[in-house]
């Protein structure tokens, strides 16, 4: 199929300011974007179909680089808790409570969430195999999945078990080139250095990178130094972690030397700035970061504690908040967060050719109507993105050339059977 958006405006890579907005006419042929320039047609682009794209504004599809889908769920149940509390006396003993089929539709209301505000790609630490997979697969959307590994020692079989359900999702799901696989240790404070250690051979024999929560609260801090005599960042680099590809979701609580440490080894740190601060744990220091070249990347992290998976409200608060916090209007700009959402957000996934609009790259795409008050008049799209978009005015959403939801209609999601399981869900669980 060969899709052209006509005459559509942009936000296209640039080398001086991160990004620019332009006029043009982007073709799609089949699953990559074949052309971006002043006339496809002219250039020999013969469609199939044309979109008008007056008073559109097309981007690269947005990347949520750290989230628990089936978690969505728990929105709105969990709220005012400091983050011990929310996670061990709330979550978890909702989550014991979970069916297969809960969590594959609370994995189907992330999904929808997510194209739905104009996400066309994330990373996911799930609990259970098969069924979560299962419901991002059928999504269309693309995703790199980890099983939460938990475990004491390298003959924990509850810990082997966790790992083979990550080999079974690889096996089963392999075929399917949207989807990509990581080991996901849960964190240091749910692991053993037996444990972590296996996970790693595991990973070198698989070709896996990691994906862990790392430094996000004072009491992580805390107990790691008391137990291991160093920050969490240098415990894992000193048992060779970051030697794989890692991505490290919050990084809170960092030291100087800290921030050296992920810079140097290239570690992508995927700040949940709504999340963060919800729960109690404090603002990561991201404008130090940047300045030390660390791989930035944002997620939203669960509906659980975020309470959305809506990833232009965590692009305005990444923002808003470093700027009042720092006291600096410069602090972080809307071309810096645009890019973390975007292009690093992709690299940190494992997908290459994706997280930018450019001839060649994979036709991973995001829509908005732009006929909005908020948006109008239309000056800087990128400020509008991050400042004054709701992300309710994404019209479109492609993944390699496919339509996910297309004028706001959704392709192949059933929406009302989601809303009524979820509910049905919670009732049971929390009722």
């Amino acid at each position: 199929m060969n899709t052209l958006f006509k005459g559509i405006t942009a936000i296209l890579p640039d080398e001086e300011s991160g990004f620019s907005a332009k006029v043009c006419d982007i073709a799609v042929s089949d699953s990559v974007i074949s052309y971006i320039g002043d006339d496809a047609v002219g250039n020999g682009f013969v469609p199939d179909r044309t979109i008008d794209g007056r008073d559109k504004l097309i981007t690269a599809g947005l990347v949520n680089s750290h989230t628990h889908s089936y978690m969505s769920l728990f929105r709105n149940s969990a709220d005012d808790l400091m983050f011990h509390t929310w996670l061990f006396d709330r979550i978890m003993p909702m989550e014991d409570k979970l069916t297969a089929e809960d969590m594959y539709y609370g994995t189907q209301l992330a999904c929808l969430e997510m194209i739905k505000t104009g996400t066309t790609a994330f990373l996911d630490m799930n609990i259970a195999r098969d069924c979560i997979t299962r419901a991002i697969s059928e999504s269309g959307l693309k995703a790199t999945i980890s099983r939460g590994l938990v475990g004491n020692g390298r003959d924990d079989e509850g810990g082997k078990t966790r790992i083979e359900d990550t080999l079974y999702d690889m096996r089963t799901y392999g075929d399917n080139k949207r989807l990509k696989f990581m080991m996901g240790p849960h964190a240091i404070y749910t692991t053993d250095r037996g444990y972590l250690e296996l996970v790693m051979e595991k990973a070198a024999e698989y070709g896996l990178g990691i994906n862990i929560h790392l430094s996000e609260s004072v009491k992580e801090i805390e107990d790691c130094i008391a137990q291991n005599g160093c920050s969490p960042v240098k415990y894992l680099d000193d048992m060779g972690m970051f030697k794989f590809h890692t991505v490290a979701a919050h990084c809170v609580q960092l030291s100087d030397e800290d921030i050296d440490i992920l810079a140097e080894r290239g570690v992508y740190a995927a700040t949940n700035p709504i999340s963060n601060a919800k729960l109690g744990n404090g603002f990561a220091r991201i404008p130090d970061m940047l300045d030390k070249g660390v791989k930035l990347c944002i997620g939203t992290d669960s509906a659980g504690s975020n309470n959305t998976l809506n990833m232009f409200s965590d692009m305005n608060f990444i923002c808003l908040a470093h700027k009042g916090n720092c006291r600096s209007a410069t602090a972080v700009s809307a071309r810096q967060a645009l890019k973390m959402a975007t292009e690093t957000g992709a690299k940190a996934l494992g997908f290459d050719n994706t997280g930018i609009l450019k001839e060649g790259y994979a036709a991973d795409l995001t829509v908005m109507d732009m006929k909005y008050p908020s948006l109008q008049p239309v000056n800087d799209p990128v400020a509008a993105m991050c400042y004054s978009a709701s992300g309710y005015e994404v019209e479109s959403v492609m993944v390699d050339g496919e339509f996910l939801m297309e004028n706001r209609e959704i392709k192949g999601m059933d929406e009302e059977r989601i809303y009524f399981e979820c509910n049905k869900a919670m009732k049971r669980i929390d009722g």
